[in-house]
């Protein structure tokens, strides 16, 4: 009996530092890491632009792109994703083709998957875009600007 709960607790001490922790949908932001395969620093130019943050308590989703803000709701279920009424700012800017690719991609996602500090968007088994979770201090600062 001994043998056997001292192997429960190894084992769950093995499980606990060994897992990667998951980061939640709601509340982090997420900065674009790849849109339909090509990396953000191709489409960005080193900014922080392309962001999505999601506020649980009135499921609103919010961002940046690299020239305006969006808003809107978002609805998710079991994994299940989708951004209805989106609305924005309408700064013209140049590479404004990015903006636009990125919006459209919003407008295709329905699903969702969160691996570690990474956020997947797909339409059906389409990779669309890959996010990754900002440090705190950057979600802050992404926040004022």
């Amino acid at each position: 009996m001994k043998k056997i709960f001292t192997a429960a607790v190894l084992f769950a001490a093995m499980t606990a530092c060994c897992g990667g922790a998951q980061t939640a949908l709601e509340g982090t932001t997420w900065k674009l890491a790849e849109m339909e395969g090509i990396p953000a620093g191709a489409i960005d130019a080193g900014t922080d632009a392309f962001t999505l943050k999601f506020d649980a308590a009135d499921t609103l989703v919010s961002g940046r792109t690299n020239c305006n803000r969006f808003f809107g709701k978002y609805e998710k279920q079991d994994g299940k994703l989708e951004f209805g009424n989106l609305g924005m700012t309408r700064m013209a800017c140049p590479d404004m083709q990015y903006e636009d690719a990125f919006v459209r991609m919003l407008d295709e996602v329905d699903r969702y998957e969160i691996v570690g500090s990474e956020l997947k968007l797909y339409d059906d088994k389409t990779l669309l875009a890959g996010f990754r979770a900002a440090a705190p201090e950057a979600s802050a600062e992404a926040e004022r600007k």
